[in-house]
């Protein structure tokens, strides 16, 4: 096992992030609808520059599910704690 993937796996995480098998998954709420699909767009331009991209899901019209998943299966890296630090910035505006 790697140096890094044994430092994520240490790491913690932010408040509201949950560790499930491989993957970090956090749920958010929004007003409605709308501010709740401008959010995930807002992750999808972010999500651009990274190889990592999050499976997210709208579901009771205003609550957003985020996934953050290695697509190698090889557990949470780096790369994931990267992608993850900049879905928390989103979040913090």
């Amino acid at each position: 096992m790697s140096a890094g993937l044994v430092a994520a796996r240490r790491r913690p995480l932010p408040q509201g992030w949950r560790r499930r098998g491989g993957s970090l998954t956090r749920e958010l709420s929004f007003r409605d609808f709308e501010e709740a699909l401008g959010f995930v767009e807002r992750v999808a331009a972010a999500a651009e520059d990274h190889l990592r991209r999050p499976d997210m899901c709208i579901f009771a019209f205003n609550r957003v599910r985020l996934t953050i998943a290695n697509p190698h299966h090889a557990g949470i890296t780096q790369g994931e704690l990267r992608l993850l630090e900049k879905v928390e910035t989103l979040i913090g505006r």
